[in-house]
């Protein structure tokens, strides 16, 4: 993924990162030439499985299958969703449709660790 020494580097600074999916077709694989489905939101689940199999190979990672993260689900509307937990947890979860966002915690501050316990995954 050549996203992932962004996503390392924002990790470490706080900044926040938004990717977008973006595959080719399965014509323009055939044929060589460069065409590509339209853009899609990536899920949470998605996004967290793809961060857990690169950090499977890197020796040291601003990340793990440990790490807390906040998933974030339709922010705003009547269903949305908040759950807090590690990713490991938050892979697990159905976040429904989109629009996603995974937030992957760092350095936390006393009140920032009430509410991830506020929105924890209870499983």
């Amino acid at each position: 993924m050549r996203h992932f020494p962004t996503l390392e580097s924002a990790a470490r600074s706080g900044m926040v990162t938004d990717i977008r999916v973006k595959e080719p077709t399965l014509e323009s694989l055939c044929r060589g030439k460069k065409a590509y489905e339209p853009s899609r939101y990536m899920t949470i689940n998605t996004a967290i499985e793809q961060l857990l199999e690169i950090v499977q190979d890197r020796e040291e990672s601003a990340y793990t299958e440990d790490t807390k993260c906040v998933g974030l689900a339709r922010l705003g509307s009547e269903d949305q969703m908040i759950v807090a937990g590690t990713m490991n947890q938050l892979q697990l979860i159905d976040f429904g449709e989109p629009l996603h966002c995974l937030v992957i915690a760092g350095k936390t501050h006393p009140v920032e660790e009430e509410m991830l316990d506020f929105y924890k995954c209870r499983t």
